[in-house]
C-alpha cells in the first residue's frame, strides 16, 4: 500500500485498523459517502472530491447546524474526511485527480455508469498511474437491462422486494424508515474495499444498490420459494412466529419477540397468565399462530395496563426477548448506547451532535472518535500541493473557479 503523502486526518498515535489507507472519495448523497465514513471511523485517510462551489449535494439539503454552513445531512456521512474542490470534468481537474491516484490505495465513486471513463478517470485509465490501486463503484444496477437506468434508494426498494413486504397488511407498500438501499450498498462497498486490500492486488469492484438489496431477502426469499407465494405484508406480525409483533401499552408501543415454547412458557408466567401456556389454543408456535387473533384479543388488554418502562424492567429481569419501540430522540438518551462507547463526542456551533461511529471492536485497535466534518474545499491547497507543481495547482485553482 502506498502510504499517505498528506497529514492523515486521524491522531499521530492512534493504533487504527485502516491506518496508513488513502482513499480518494468521489462520492455524493449517501450510499458511497456511508461508505467512506466507515472507512474514515476505521481510520483511512479520506480525501472527498467535491464539485466546485456546489460540493456534495447534501450539503444543501437541510437542516443547517447552528450558522456553521453545514447540514445535519452531509454531517452524518462525511466527519473526519479532507474536502477539495475539484471540476473532474475538465482536462485541469482530471490530470490532478490522476495525480492524487499515484499515491492512493482506494478510488470509490457512485456516479452513473460511465461517467467516470467519460472524464479519462476508470478504472483503466488510472491503472495506469497505479497498478496496485483498489477501484470501487457503486451502481444501481449490474449489468443487464437496468444498468442505464437512474437510480435512488427508492427506486431500488420499490424494484428489491423490500418495500412490498413493509407495512400493514391492509395499507399500502411502504417505504422503510431507514435508506436500507442506499446503506446496504455502501456496506457491501467497505466489505469488498476491504478484501481486496487484504489481497494485497488492484482490482475493480461493482456495487450493485439493486442485487444487493435483493440479498438481504434472505429467509424472506427462502419462504417464497417454499410457498410459492409473495413474502406477506405484515406490519409487525412475524407469518411464522407468535406473539411476535408490537403491542400498544399505557405510554407507548413494545415490541415482543417470543421464538420458541420454552420462551412462550417463561412470559406467560412473567404477565401472570399462566393458564394462556395450557390453553390448547396456544400450547405450540403452529397453534398460537394459527389462532393468532385470538391470542392478540388475550394480550393486548394486558400490555395497555402498564408503560413501556415497566414492561422493559419485566422483560429484562424475566430474561425474555422484548423492548420498548423508541423514537430517534430517546434512543441517543439510551443508556447502553451511552455506555457502549459508540458515541462520537461532536459539537458543531454549539449544537451536539453524537453521531455513531462504526461499531465493529477490535481487540488489537480502536476506531476514531471527535472528527468534524470539512468546510467545502477546505483542504484543497494542503492536499493538491503535494502532488502537483505550483502551477498544475494554479490552474486547478482557476479551473475551479470558472
Amino acid at each position: 500500500m502506498a502510504p499517505p503523502t498528506s497529514t492523515p486526518t486521524a491522531a499521530p498515535n492512534a493504533n487504527t485498523p485502516l491506518e496508513g489507507v488513502r482513499v480518494i472519495d468521489c462520492t455524493q448523497m449517501l450510499s458511497g459517502p456511508f461508505a467512506t465514513q466507515l472507512l474514515a471511523d476505521m481510520g483511512a485517510e479520506v480525501i472527498k472530491i467535491e464539485r466546485p462551489t456546489r460540493g456534495d449535494i447534501t450539503r444543501s439539503v437541510g437542516p443547517e447546524i447552528g450558522d456553521s454552513g453545514i447540514t445535519a445531512y452531509f454531517a452524518s456521512l462525511n466527519r473526519g474526511k479532507q474536502s477539495i474542490e475539484l471540476n473532474m470534468a475538465s482536462e485541469e481537474g482530471a490530470a490532478a485527480l490522476e495525480s492524487l491516484a499515484e499515491s492512493a490505495d482506494v478510488l470509490i465513486e457512485n456516479y452513473r455508469p460511465g461517467t467516470m471513463d467519460k472524464w479519462g478517470l476508470g478504472y483503466e485509465d488510472l491503472r495506469e498511474v497505479n497498478e496496485n490501486l483498489v477501484y470501487c463503484s457503486i451502481s444501481g444496477f449490474l449489468e443487464g437491462p437496468y444498468r442505464d437506468m437512474p437510480a435512488f434508494d427508492m427506486v431500488v426498494q420499490a424494484l428489491g422486494g423490500s418495500m412490498s413486504i413493509t407495512g400493514q397488511a391492509d395499507g399500502p407498500p411502504a417505504r422503510p424508515g431507514i435508506p436500507i438501499g442506499d446503506i446496504c450498498a455502501g456496506m457491501y462497498a467497505v466489505i469488498g474495499i476491504t478484501t481486496a486490500l487484504y489481497n494485497d492486488e488492484g482490482q475493480y469492484i461493482d456495487v450493485p444498490m439493486f442485487e444487493g438489496l435483493v440479498s438481504w431477502l434472505t429467509e424472506r426469499a427462502g419462504r417464497t420459494f417454499v410457498t410459492e407465494e409473495p413474502y406477506p405484508r405484515q406490519g409487525t406480525v412475524h407469518p411464522s412466529l407468535a406473539p411476535y409483533r408490537t403491542f400498544e401499552t399505557a405510554d407507548g408501543w413494545f415490541a415482543v419477540a417470543i421464538g420458541s415454547d420454552d420462551t412462550w412458557v417463561g412470559f406467560c408466567e412473567a404477565i401472570d397468565r399462566p393458564d394462556l401456556a395450557d390453553d390448547d389454543r396456544f400450547t405450540v408456535n403452529n397453534d398460537r399462530v394459527a389462532n393468532r387473533d385470538a391470542l392478540t384479543s388475550e394480550l393486548e388488554p394486558i400490555f395497555a395496563n402498564r408503560t413501556n418502562d415497566e414492561w422493559f424492567d419485566l422483560f429484562r429481569d424475566q430474561g425474555l426477548p422484548g423492548a420498548p419501540v423508541q423514537n430517534t430522540v430517546d434512543v441517543f438518551e439510551d443508556e447502553h448506547l451511552k455506555e457502549s462507547g459508540t458515541l462520537d463526542d461532536l459539537t458543531i456551533d454549539g449544537v451536539d451532535l453524537p453521531f455513531p461511529l462504526c461499531p465493529i471492536e477490535f481487540s488489537g485497535s480502536t476506531t476514531r472518535s471527535g472528527h468534524e466534518p470539512p468546510q467545502l474545499g477546505e483542504h484543497t491547497e494542503s492536499v493538491l500541493s503535494s502532488v502537483l507543481s505550483a502551477d498544475a495547482l494554479a490552474a486547478v485553482r482557476s479551473g475551479s473557479e470558472n
